[in-house]
């Protein structure tokens, strides 16, 4: 009896974060799902919002992926951060180096 070939890994750092602006959301898709994140803006400052990875993803890693890609992309848009959702923050605490990005003032 063949067993069935097992589907090839999804390399998460390959794909790539789509900023959504009508939507203010970033979105992340592997595969048939959409990761997002929700934000807002106003000027140089970028509130982060809800992280929403599908069930079916999450034990890939999908979250922390995404983490890291939008604060790559705050950082290279020269924003300051504003973290509002406990998902965030806790990443932020965990993620250190990550801090940097914060508003003057802002702490996680």
């Amino acid at each position: 009896m063949a067993s069935k070939a097992s589907p090839a890994p999804i390399d998460l750092q390959a794909l790539i974060l789509t900023d959504e602006p009508d939507s203010r959301q970033f979105v992340l898709r592997v595969g048939e799902y959409r990761a997002r994140l929700e934000y807002d803006r106003d000027g140089d400052r970028i509130f982060l919002g809800t992280l929403d990875v599908p069930r079916p993803v999450e034990a890939l890693g999908v979250a922390d992926v995404m983490m890291e890609k939008t604060l790559m992309w705050v950082e290279e848009n020269r924003l300051k951060l504003i973290p509002t959702h406990p998902t965030i923050k806790g990443y932020l605490r965990k993620h250190t180096a990550w801090q940097r990005l914060l508003l003057k003032g802002v702490q996680v």
